[in-house]
Order: C-alpha cells, then sequence, then structure tokens
C-alpha cells in the first residue's frame, strides 16, 4: 500500500490536472459555439446554390463542362482535413479509417489541412502532394485555395477524381467522418442533398421534354421562367467553381465545429475521471491514515500494557 506522503502527492497531482481540462472544457465550449453556429449557417446557401445549379442542368450541355465529364483516369486526389491538436477522442482516428475502409488506390495523392492528417500520410507512406495549416478562424481564401489546386490538377489530367475526407457535424455529441466526392460534380449527390423538395422539383423538371438535359444548349430566345445573363453555359462555369469552392468551406466549418465539440466532450470526460479518481485516492488515504492511527494507538496501549 502506497504511504500518506505518495497520496498526497498523487491527489495534488491529480487535482491539478483536473483543474487545467476544467478550463480547456471552458474554453474549447465558448470556440464550439461559435464555431457550430458558422457551421449551421452555412448549410442552407449550400443548399441554394445547388438548387440554382439544377436549375442550369436542363438548358445546357453537359458534356461540354470540364468539371462535370468524368476521366479514365485511375489516380484519385483527396483533401484531408483534421486537426492540428489532439485531445479530441477518436474524431481523426475515424478519418484514417474512412481513407483505409474506400480501399483507394495506391497512387492516390493526398492536399492534408491539419498536423495530425499529414502526419497519418507520412507515416503510411503515401503520396503527399501539399499541406496547409489549420489556423484558429476558418476564411473562404483557404477554399479557393484548395480548390484552385485540385482543379487544375483535374483538368490537367494528374487525378481521374477529387473526394474530400472531412468530420461532419451532427451535434455536440456526434460527429461523422464523412467522404464526399468533388471531381467530377455528381448531380446526382446535389439532388440527394437538396432532399425531397429538390428532389421532386427536378424530377418535374425532367418529364417535360423541352426541360430535359440536352446533349445540345437550348435557345436563347424560349419563354421560360428564369431569364440567364449572359447564358447558361458562362454561368454554369462560374456556378460549378462556386460549388467546389462553397463545398470546401463548408467542409472546412464542418471540421471547425467538430473539433471543438469532440474537444468539450473529451476534456469533460477527463475532467470526470480526475474528479472520480480523485475521490477515490481521498478515500485510500483516510483508510491509510486511519490504519496509521490505529497501528500507533495500538503499540502504545502495547507498550503500556508491558510496563504495568
Amino acid at each position: 500500500m502506497a504511504s500518506t506522503r505518495e497520496l498526497r502527492r498523487r491527489i495534488k497531482s491529480i487535482k491539478n490536472t483536473s483543474q487545467i481540462t476544467k478550463a480547456m472544457q471552458m474554453v474549447a465550449a465558448t470556440k464550439m459555439k461559435r464555431a457550430q453556429n458558422q457551421a449551421l449557417s452555412g448549410r442552407p446557401y449550400t443548399q441554394n446554390l445547388g438548387q440554382a445549379l439544377l436549375r442550369l442542368l436542363p438548358r445546357i450541355n453537359i458534356q461540354s463542362h470540364l468539371l462535370l465529364s468524368p476521366k479514365s483516369i485511375k489516380t484519385s486526389g483527396v483533401i484531408l482535413l483534421s486537426t492540428d491538436k489532439g485531445l479530441v477522442g477518436a474524431l481523426n482516428t475515424n478519418l484514417t479509417r474512412t481513407i483505409f475502409s474506400s480501399n483507394l488506390p495506391a497512387d492516390t495523392v493526398y492536399y492534408t489541412l491539419g498536423k495530425k492528417g499529414r502526419a497519418y500520410v507520412a507515416r503510411t507512406s503515401k503520396n503527399l502532394k501539399a499541406d496547409f495549416e489549420n489556423p484558429e478562424k476558418v476564411t473562404f481564401r483557404q477554399a479557393k485555395q484548395l480548390s484552385r489546386l485540385v482543379i487544375e490538377a483535374f483538368n490537367a489530367g494528374e487525378v481521374g477524381q477529387v473526394l474530400i475526407v472531412y468530420p461532419e457535424f451532427v451535434s455536440t455529441l456526434r460527429q461523422q467522418a464523412k467522404l464526399v466526392q468533388l471531381l467530377p460534380v455528381d448531380l446526382a449527390s446535389v439532388i440527394r442533398n437538396l432532399g425531397d423538395e429538390g428532389s421532386q422539383d427536378y424530377k418535374d423538371k425532367s418529364k417535360d421534354s423541352s426541360l430535359a438535359p440536352r446533349s445540345e444548349p437550348v435557345a436563347q430566345n424560349d419563354n421560360k421562367e428564369f431569364l440567364f445573363e449572359p447564358d447558361p453555359d458562362v454561368l454554369l462555369d462560374f456556378i460549378l467553381l462556386h460549388h467546389i469552392e462553397t463545398k470546401i468551406y463548408q467542409a472546412l466549418l464542418e471540421t471547425k465545429a467538430s473539433e471543438q465539440s469532440a474537444r468539450m466532450i473529451a476534456m469533460q470526460n477527463a475532467t470526470d475521471n480526475a474528479l472520480e479518481l480523485l475521490d477515490d485516492l481521498k478515500l485510500t488515504f483516510n483508510q491509510t491514515r486511519q490504519a496509521g492511527i490505529t497501528k500507533e494507538i495500538l503499540e502504545i496501549a502495547t507498550a503500556a500494557a508491558v510496563m504495568t
């Protein structure tokens, strides 16, 4: 059994640890609220952008746009969004498990944001194409840099598809690792993300032969509900580019919200465990001290009995 001096040292150490984890929990809770609001506020904009994209589809020649056309190249590019620091539970581990279970080709190239993702790519000897820092504040400029990098690689034929792996914020207690295809733009995925209303709207438009997606562009003088300027093809180029940038930006927001939520829960669990261990150590300390006092009383009583 440990001595009372050792128990006092352990109690002091664990008490200090609990104070640190409690402070980290409070800091993460403050950052979490802001990050969650940003992530949730960005979702309606992404859906509205998808609706604008669906309105353009019946009027354009899909095969003429590079970002919509699949390529025969087997090499894939993966954008891996992770955290710079640990203490986030299984958040980063779930991301790496998702990559491992997706059975990507061996020649897959990676674009990482966050030290944990970069460490995983380096540790597993994968091809690291580019690495970015994960600053405290998410900006749209980061999304534009990443999108420009992967679009150039896609158009140049370096990769046949681009995927993004990030933790999707579901709730404070749950963050789900998600793998999404960015390039070529998956129109079926855009329709699914719009929900039942968007899917039904697209089906209703597709029933009309005049509104179905065409191999040739629709004449500009047709009388439709929406007017597009300068023309649908030019607008589609801009919307597709902005769609990819927005998807990456929203993934960055989801990652930041997931990180702060996971850290707050991890620090809360650490604080609770430390306090529980502290109670056990205090009980052991009191029992040890009581046993020592009882032993001393017995020794005094025995000595007094012998002297009499």
